[in-house]
């Protein structure tokens, strides 16, 4: 189950940023991978998490970003855990985001399931992301970067982490 939801998931972000990026007639796109630490409120252990992003730029000051986050284990009681997060945000660039350093601030919608093995039961849940992002250009198509998040659910769950980045522009 979370393998065909993780794959329309995919589906959807891809299918999605061309027609949002053919609207604008501006070419201006990236991928981004991050792999970081997070903590839901809920467990106690962190979680070792792998993010997967596709970034739009609408102008320079604007950007479409969908992304998908996955857990890696980490400790005994979360080796059994698997976590699928799917987001959909939208973020500003103070600054341009078409400059060597691009400082964002974001935000948007949040799907997160969380299933703990056999004897545990599924939990899942819609909330809000608040996110503060900086990225630096190596050259003009690799650039490395850092990710800081927050994420209120909508069942009081509580989501919060740090990522670094990388990404390629396409």
């Amino acid at each position: 189950m979370i393998n065909k939801l993780i794959i329309i998931s995919l589906s959807l972000i891809l299918l999605s940023v061309p027609g949002i990026d053919a609207q604008t007639g501006d070419r201006d796109m990236d991928v981004r991978v991050g792999l970081g630490v997070g903590n839901l409120k809920k467990e106690s252990d962190l979680l070792l998490l792998s993010e997967y992003e596709l970034n739009a730029k609408w102008t320079d000051y604007f950007t479409i970003a969908p992304s998908i986050i996955l857990n890696h284990g980490g400790s005994s009681d979360a080796d059994l855990a698997s976590f699928f997060q799917a987001n959909l945000n939208a973020f500003g660039s103070p600054l341009r985001n078409d400059r060597r350093n691009d400082f964002r601030i974001g935000g948007g919608l949040s799907f997160y399931r969380l299933n703990k093995g056999a004897s545990y039961a599924t939990r899942s849940a819609f909330g809000l992301n608040l996110i503060i992002e900086d990225s630096y250009m190596i050259n003009d198509r690799f650039f490395i970067g850092v990710k800081a998040f927050i994420q209120p659910y909508f069942n009081k769950d509580f989501n919060s982490g740090v990522l670094l980045k990388a990404g390629i522009n396409l």
